[in-house]
């Protein structure tokens, strides 16, 4: 593992020391400046949050390094005066903020923990080598999307503060349930296996009068039942929630689902490998199965659920948390 802190655990290279106070923000002759950058879905919902925190941000959506390297050389950085990276740390972002000195918040979301986790275990590489020093020498601050990963980070010796990413979707009224009952699932584009899709194909092909939904994956090459009907990526998802009566997501690693959050805050019912209040709890096939066939008798909304998201989650909450730490980092806020 590399980990060269401090007996404080809070070394960070000069670059990183001179953070922009409250007193050079007032200076400056224009507001303190944010970059959203990291994992595509996430940014509009991270700049959504920052925005409602007062601070000004601009989402940079950045997918390759080709990509990376002109935004660097072209010096697009000098436009901001921090980062706010939804994904845990890279070596390529973490090496080249850290050379440029920009303070860098790594937002953690669920699958990068496992992704560090590897890299800090990792026995030879200068990548994951540069990863670990991106995570504890060159944070400017950690935040998590939930407590349980906050609880994750701190195995791993991170100190990370739970923001929730929740998008604006939650805020939603409840919706008659569909006339015609089906199922929704997610699959990542080529990871059926991460997000168990087996058991979905399963449950298809038992019920083969329900239609089964998937966002995300396109089916390509995939053997599926004739109920099954492979959506790819889709940009607005209301609609297809509306016509969705149940979800099921069941990944092997997960930090509290936005689609779960969005599905039950319509009324509509869930069946989730996470304890959660307003759903139906399934960690195998039998158990999965047991719980369609009882969702399949419902003929009301499931106003539980979307009660438990109402009192429970709340963007301007999280927003105030975010306004709190950016105030407290750099007095912007």
């Amino acid at each position: 593992m590399v980990d060269d802190r401090d007996s404080n655990g809070t070394e960070h290279p000069a670059a990183l020391r001179n953070l922009p106070t409250a007193t050079s923000s007032k200076k400056s002759k224009r507001a303190f400046r944010v970059a959203v950058m990291g994992s595509a879905y996430w940014l509009k919902v991270a700049a959504e949050l920052l925005g409602r925190a007062g601070v000004t941000c601009e989402v940079v959506d950045i997918q390759s390094k080709r990509a990376a390297a002109s935004w660097l050389f072209r010096c697009q950085w000098r436009h901001f005066d921090a980062i706010h990276h939804v994904y845990g740390p890279n070596w390529w972002w973490g090496t080249s903020m850290a050379i440029l000195g920009k303070p860098v918040i790594w937002h953690w979301i669920g699958t990068d923990v496992m992704d560090f986790h590897r890299a800090r275990d990792a026995p030879h590489g200068w990548q994951s080598a540069l990863a670990c020093r991106a995570a504890y020498q060159w944070a400017c601050a950690h935040l998590a999307d939930s407590p349980r990963l906050t609880e994750e980070l701190r195995s791993l010796g991170i100190e990370a503060r739970t923001v929730r990413l929740l998008p604006k979707l939650i805020e939603a009224e409840i919706e008659p349930l569909p006339q015609k009952f089906s199922v929704l699932t997610y699959w990542g584009p080529n990871r059926k296996d991460f997000y168990r899709g087996d058991i979905v194909l399963q449950l298809a092909e038992e019920f083969p009068d329900v239609e089964f939904k998937i966002l995300s994956e396109k089916g390509v090459g995939e053997s599926a039942p004739a109920n099954i009907k492979f959506l790819g990526f889709q940009q607005d998802t209301s609609h297809i929630y509306s016509q969705s009566s149940v979800l099921i997501r069941l990944p092997l690693h997960d930090s509290l689902s936005a689609m779960v959050l969005e599905m039950l805050a319509r009324g509509r019912y869930v069946i989730y490998n996470k304890k959660l209040s307003g759903c139906h709890f399934a960690t195998d096939l039998m158990e999965a199965r047991k719980a369609l066939q009882e969702i399949r008798q419902k003929v009301v909304p499931n106003t539980a659920g979307a009660q438990n998201v109402r009192e429970r989650f709340s963007l301007d909450k999280e927003a105030q948390t975010l306004s709190e730490l950016y105030g407290a980092l750099f007095g912007c806020c």
